[in-house]
């Protein structure tokens, strides 16, 4: 039988109340890759305060949600869904359960007291600060913040005079020379800290390639750099590699 979600949650809390064990089918990918879509949740009811990376079923606004405790300050607790950039506040009381097992679609239960759970929380935690890490350095007030200084550091790679520093750049890394490398790697980042300067993607990508333009028409005024079609060539393949890159990052936080 087929219930509503409200109906269910009120019933759950009713037998967790209780002391009894509730189970339930997870939906959604907030919890990637730890938990996954069909995996069968053992809800126990939570005694004393939980800890640390315990994964709960909490009460916010006006739903319940299986995210993991990433954070506590008094009262209040700090959630996160594992494949999540954003944040759940609550208090004490509005924990409901703690999951103590996880059963997958395959059948293989796991227990979160396990050696193999805690080797998931490990993954998953370390994949979670580096995610934020990259967030607080790649997101909006991070992007505003560094975009300066990356043109900048930009301008001197491609304008200062590299050649007199006895730098080797014309010596092959996988069968590729090292200037053209650095080339491309340099120009990953354009269109990253383009974007919030320009709506449209498309105009993103053109605006990184004339920049890459620029700069290498710029050297070739220069007396003491060299011009290279080839390194329009390498510019151009860096901005569409980050652009890619971007693109691909929007369409699965579209889908998570």
């Amino acid at each position: 039988m087929n219930i509503n979600n409200t109906l269910f949650f009120a019933l759950a809390e009713e037998q967790l109340a209780e002391g009894r064990i509730v189970k339930m089918s997870l939906r959604g990918t907030s919890m990637l890759p730890t938990l996954r879509e069909e995996d069968v949740l053992t809800l126990e009811p939570l005694v004393g305060d939980p800890c640390m990376g315990d994964v709960l079923l909490f009460r916010y606004a006006g739903g319940h949600i299986v995210h993991r405790l990433v954070k506590h300050d008094g009262d209040t607790y700090i959630m996160q869904g594992d494949n999540n950039y954003g944040i759940e506040t609550v208090k004490r009381g509005d924990i409901v359960a703690r999951v103590t097992s996880v059963t997958r679609p395959n059948g293989k239960t796991l227990d979160t007291g396990s050696r193999e759970w805690q080797r998931l929380n490990h993954r998953s935690l370390c994949r979670k600060k580096v995610r934020n890490t990259l967030l607080c350095l790649f997101g909006r007030k991070g992007r505003k913040q560094l975009r300066p200084w990356y043109f900048i550091a930009l301008a001197i790679l491609m304008w200062a005079p590299l050649n007199g520093l006895g730098v080797p750049l014309n010596n092959y890394i996988l069968g590729l020379r090292a200037d053209h490398l650095l080339h491309a790697s340099v120009y990953v980042p354009c269109t990253l800290f383009l974007m919030d300067l320009i709506r449209r993607r498309g105009l993103v990508w053109l605006a990184a390639v004339g920049i890459g333009l620029l700069t290498e028409g710029v050297q070739y005024l220069l007396p003491f750099r060299g011009y290279d079609v080839n390194d329009l060539i390498a510019n151009a393949i860096g901005v569409t590699l980050g652009w890619l890159v971007i693109l691909a990052v929007k369409r699965r936080n579209r889908r998570a």
